[in-house]
């Protein structure tokens, strides 16, 4: 039995840790080969034996480490990804600009040099508190979400770093705010670093932003190749016809295709001949002739003639669900490199907090005082600081502009590999019938002639 291949959404991703935790979920699934799962298009790419598991173990083993599985058609998954994704924006948008004005407000009010010309309210210890609490735990709330879900499933991820070190910024802060007198017990001064957890949380987010605008933005391949497809069929039933939607045709239906429209589905001409325009499939310029037996490709453009003609591929069968599926196949796939890339980034935040937890320990021991001080700052920094993001999602974002890109100008790239491997290209061989064209004509060059030829017709005749 052959395997089968899956691709559907995820929603919750974050990282690349979130990439490995949730290929090693899947991949423990009983039946399932190969699991790809990509940060860019927030996607996982899944083979399995469909008798050993199905949709809902693929679902179960997502949910299993805290994420959510989407399983939609190609035009609803695209749909509703847009959707999805121009919500978060509005949500990310409108979290950044608050917690970057906050933010700029609490330092206005504690920056040495800046905090002389603020009013006296931001100077207020507790004004700030207030003004502190909106970022920490509304905007930053998906942080601590997130950071609870992995520590539930026992792993970490770029989440935990900003929760903890958000957390121990703004925990400091309201102690020494709210309770000063224990703050100055260990011989420390009270200062709250407010404008730390709040800036720092607006800052992530104002990165997560330009990251969502950007992935928005790598499907509009895949949406020109949806646009291709009809969106309705002339039906032909006993000799009356009735325009459907191209969902509601069936297998072995004939359908009347005229001049200039759009051929709904795969088939095979029944009655009449016609021109059709196969440039989008075939790259040919010229239109092919069609007669009584020949093969047509849905989206593809009839030129001249009426015929008839009976549906044999329909919906995810056809030719052009089939190349929408694998520019999706490609953009999901990984390039060797990326696999380096996820294996460095699953590592990474175990040992960034081992790494806090030695800067904590190092600068309390050896470090001057006020120690304690010093010791929470330097931790809260490297936990801020140190982001896997940068390497888990730059190779993805690469493959799936590349990919995308190809698909717009008529090249299908097969996978990621395919497209890492073409950089060592030196040569390009075409066997192609007729001429490599644009498929459209061009003024090339425009000649004068100084004495044009008498177009009158001469006096004798002839």
């Amino acid at each position: 039995m052959a395997e089968a291949k899956k691709i559907f959404n995820i929603k919750g991703m974050h990282c690349a840790s979130c990439v490995n935790v949730l290929e090693r979920s899947l991949k423990k699934v009983p039946g399932v080969s190969i699991a790809n799962v990509n940060l860019a298009t927030e996607q996982a790419t899944v083979s399995f034996d469909p008798h050993r598991c199905d949709e809902n173990d693929l679902s179960k083993a997502v949910e299993k480490v805290g994420y959510q599985a989407e399983f939609l058609a190609a035009e609803a998954s695209e749909d509703t990804i847009n959707k999805d994704k121009q919500r978060e924006l509005k949500d990310l948008k409108t979290k950044v600009s608050a917690s970057l004005f906050l933010g700029a407000l609490i330092l206005w009010g504690s920056f040495p040099g800046l905090m002389e010309t603020a009013p006296a309210i931001l100077r207020n210890f507790f004004s700030q508190l207030i003004l502190a609490l909106p970022v920490q735990f509304w905007a930053g709330f998906s942080f601590y979400r997130a950071a609870v879900l992995s520590i539930r499933h026992r792993t970490a991820n770029m989440d935990t770093l900003v929760a903890l070190g958000t957390t121990v910024a703004f925990g400091y802060s309201a102690v020494g705010t709210i309770f000063p007198s224990v703050i100055e017990s260990a011989g420390i001064k009270p200062e709250p670093y407010f404008d730390v957890s709040t800036i720092i949380i607006g800052l992530i987010l104002l990165g997560r932003y330009f990251e969502a605008r950007a992935k928005a933005g790598t499907s509009e391949a895949i949406k020109k190749l949806i646009g291709l497809q009809a969106r309705t069929a002339r039906l032909v039933v006993e000799g009356k016809e009735k325009d459907v939607p191209i969902g509601d045709v069936q297998i072995g239906d004939v359908l009347r295709v005229r001049p200039g429209e759009k051929i709904p589905v795969d088939g095979v001409i029944i009655e009449g001949a016609s021109s059709i325009d196969e440039s989008m499939l075939t790259g040919e310029s010229m239109p092919a002739d069609k007669n009584i037996g020949d093969k047509v490709v849905g989206a593809t453009l009839n030129k001249t003639g009426t015929f008839l003609m009976r549906a044999e591929k329909i919906g995810s069968e056809t030719m052009l669900a089939q190349i929408i599926k694998l520019v999706q196949e490609a953009q999901g796939s990984k390039a060797p490199i990326q696999r380096i890339a996820d294996l460095i980034s699953s590592y990474f935040v175990p040992a960034v907090v081992m790494l806090a937890i030695l800067t904590f320990v190092v600068w309390y021991i050896f470090g001057p005082e006020p120690r304690l001080l010093f010791s929470i700052l330097n931790t809260v920094a490297v936990l801020i600081i140190a982001c896997p993001c940068a390497m888990g999602l730059a190779t993805p974002t690469a493959i799936m502009v590349g990919t995308g890109k190809g698909a717009e100008h008529g090249i299908l790239i097969k996978d990621a590999e395919s497209l890492e491997t073409a950089h060592k290209i030196n040569a390009v061989v075409f066997d192609k019938t007729g001429t490599l064209t644009e498929g459209r004509p061009e003024v090339t060059d425009i000649v004068g002639i100084s004495n044009p030829p008498s177009l009158n017709p001469s006096p004798q005749g002839g």
